[in-house]
């Protein structure tokens, strides 16, 4: 695999105390989102009690404590009205807060995230509410995402222009959404987005493949995406022998199959169980309750839902950007080949867009970060590419042979 620093000269021109006065800005306007987004304003939904009962399942077998204990830390940190919609806000909602039997019955929906849980424990266990345990997690990983893109973004801009364009990414809803909900989403996009910084950049596919079992532990979905890139390993580095990318592809998708496994053992109710609790109607006892999903319902749920909400999310101008990135690359006289592997990955990502989207019809931001920031990443180098691709004789000082960004950049 090839990769390719475009930093320009003049970029590295920039004056040492501008490279620091714009890291500094950044890294202050993160922590404080992250900080008073996530920490002092969280935005409480009812999962967040879910993931409590999950961690005070880990010490208990008991229903009423287990409730008990989720019910008691959400009033402790919690305002009024978010504990008043909470418990009473749907009938639903009504007898979850008052039958500790169904609240334990919602606990496998959350247990396959065994990550997050597992370090809402680690906090719970140092003394912090449990609720705000999963506050805390979901802003570090808001912060450390944006961070890691940052230092991604740093290679193809110069310092200035690497804050601004992080900035603009990080500072839009589904970032800063993420930061304020307590959900492992954040944790999700960081896992995902760090396995493809290092199959890219530092061309390690173990390392990637490391990274991306671990996010099944995550959200366990994240398996689907993880066999995407595994099978993407049988086009890179095609100099390679076809048995030796062979072996790169069994060895893994058994691992994320295995990691897969593991998961479902923990719990969970399947496809069907989770499509009508979320779409159709919340059950209050899914252990014991039929879930039918006919395919009417499934077409109603893509039509009602998945579409106008694909309409106005944050994927249409985050797509647009790409789709002028990519035209402008090819007027450029450049290439978009699977030679590529920048090319192939994103081939990848976008099927995983319609494949997750199919299997789940709700296009909710917070679950696309990973696709968001790799997406501007794209755009980035494309557009840098773009002038050094040129061809020759059209009047561009910066003109380069090379055809496509697998054949790097023109010495400066």
């Amino acid at each position: 695999m090839f990769s390719t620093d475009l930093t320009s000269p003049g970029g590295e021109r920039v004056r040492p105390w501008s490279r620091r006065f714009a890291a500094a800005v950044y890294f202050l306007i993160i922590l404080c989102v992250a900080g008073l987004g996530g920490l002092r304003s969280p935005q409480i939904g009812w999962d967040v009690l879910g993931y409590a009962g999950v961690v005070l399942s880990y010490e208990s077998r008991d229903p009423a404590v287990i409730h008990g204990g989720a019910y008691g830390a959400l009033r402790d940190v919690a305002r009024e009205a978010d504990v008043e919609e909470l418990t009473n806000g749907t009938p639903y909602r009504a007898e979850l807060a008052t039958t500790p039997e169904a609240f334990v019955e919602q606990l496998p929906f959350y247990r396959v995230r065994v990550v997050f849980s597992g370090l809402i424990y680690l906090l719970y266990k140092g003394g912090v509410n449990v609720v705000q345990a999963a506050s805390a997690i979901a802003a570090l990983s808001y912060a450390l995402l944006a961070l890691l893109g940052l230092f991604w973004m740093r290679r193809y801009l110069d310092p200035v222009c690497a804050v601004l364009v992080s900035s603009f990414a990080f500072l839009s809803f589904p970032f800063t959404q993420a930061a304020r909900i307590p959900t492992p989403d954040g944790l999700a996009a960081l896992v995902a987005v760090a396995a493809m910084y290092f199959l890219l950049e530092k061309h390690s596919w173990r390392l990637a493949v490391a990274l991306l079992t671990a996010a099944v532990f995550v959200r366990h979905d994240s398996a689907i995406l993880g066999l995407m890139l595994s099978a993407g390993l049988l086009v890179l580095d095609r100099g390679d022998p076809l048995r030796a990318r062979l072996l790169r592809f069994a060895a893994s998708s058994a691992a994320i199959l295995g990691a897969y496994a593991v998961v479902s053992r923990l719990g969970g109710y399947g496809w069907r169980t989770l499509f009508h609790h979320t779409f159709i109607n919340h059950l209050a006892h899914p252990a014991s309750a039929p879930a039918p999903v006919g395919l009417g319902d499934y077409v109603r749920v893509v039509a009602t839902s998945l579409l106008p909400d694909a309409l106005v999310s944050y994927a249409v101008p985050y797509l647009l950007v790409l789709a002028i990135a990519v035209v402008s690359y090819v007027r450029a006289g450049g290439k978009l080949t699977l030679e590529d592997p920048w090319v192939t990955v994103l081939g990848l990502l976008l099927l995983h867009l319609l494949v997750r989207a199919l299997l789940f019809p709700a296009f909710w931001e917070r679950f696309l970060l990973a696709h968001y920031l790799f997406f501007a990443l794209v755009a980035v180098r494309l557009l840098r590419l773009a002038p050094r691709v040129a061809p020759s004789g059209e009047g561009n000082p910066r003109v380069s042979q090379a055809s496509s960004p697998a054949a790097g950049a023109a010495p400066g």
